[in-house]
């Protein structure tokens, strides 16, 4: 016992001479709609949040300013919107800038000043914002038109040629039941039973991916697996999910945009030429 207690004390005194930092604060975790540097934000005013880390007792955020940009570095023309220095202690503040545009990725970033006299800047975060709204899109509803009884979940499959050099690639995907995407033959995403259940009579959710870099310089084939999910349910349900509204063949619509070295933009989207076939998965 008397060894422990011996190296407790020892051990409390080099912790009590450290030299204390210079910095009395720094600002982590920034996210937009709760999410790290999110795609796909389909928000008008979205909200920016931080978190504000001190190892000395009492430190407490006194003000902030928020910086947002269209490029990392916040050069002179690109700053769309500057909140300015706000006495506030409030760490979770909604975007009050001009209107944002689709497909466009914001960088932005907070100053932060303490109650003991100390700022500091923090890290670059960035949002990507997508469609935003429903005339943006650009592929139609597709399904394989079988009767609403059949189980087998339905293969989607189209082939494409990029005209030029790809340099940024997304995938925009609504889907009334249950999807899995995929682009030359690997999965894309780390998501389960996509989209979340919603009304479908009323509105269906559409998630963006990053898929630049599944992408060949020649061909390419994208692939999309259908699921009957909660939007046509093949069994006898306690909510009489059986008798819904909506209930019909599991459909989707897609668009991948792709962007090319030279500036402009190409969009692969669902329509008539989109092949099908039953696979094996019935449930």
């Amino acid at each position: 016992m008397k060894n422990i207690l011996y190296f407790f004390s020892i051990a409390v005194l080099v912790f009590a001479c450290k030299p204390k930092s210079e910095e009395s604060f720094t600002i982590t975790n920034l996210k937009c709609e709760y999410l790290t540097n999110p795609i796909g934000i389909d928000a008008k005013a979205p909200r920016l949040t931080w978190m504000m880390l001190s190892e000395q007792n009492g430190t407490a955020q006194e003000s902030y300013q928020i910086v947002v940009g269209t490029d990392p570095y916040f050069t002179t023309g690109n700053i769309i919107w500057d909140s300015e220095k706000i006495t506030s202690d409030n760490n979770l503040i909604t975007y009050s800038g001009p209107e944002l545009t689709p497909f466009t990725k914001y960088y932005w970033g907070v100053q932060l000043w303490d109650n003991k006299g100390t700022n500091s800047v923090s890290e670059t975060a960035s949002f990507e914002t997508g469609l935003m709204e429903m005339p943006n899109w650009k592929g139609s509803w597709i399904t394989d038109t079988r009767n609403i009884d059949l189980k087998p979940a339905p293969y989607f499959r189209k082939e494409f040629n990029p005209s030029k050099k790809i340099v940024s690639a997304r995938v925009y995907i609504a889907a009334a039941g249950l999807y899995e995407l995929s682009i030359n033959g690997k999965t894309v995403g780390d998501h389960r039973l996509d989209p979340m259940y919603t009304r479908f009579d009323r509105r269906t959710l559409y998630v963006t991916y990053d898929v630049t870099g599944f992408l060949n310089e020649g061909g390419n084939a994208i692939g999309v697996l259908l699921g009957n999910g909660w939007y046509n349910h093949q069994s006898t349900a306690v909510w009489y999910f059986d008798q819904a509204i909506w209930r019909s063949r599991p459909k989707f619509c897609l668009d991948l945009r792709l962007e090319y070295d030279d500036g402009s933009l190409e969009t692969i989207s669902t329509d008539r030429t989109w092949k099908t076939s039953l696979s094996p998965i019935i449930f």
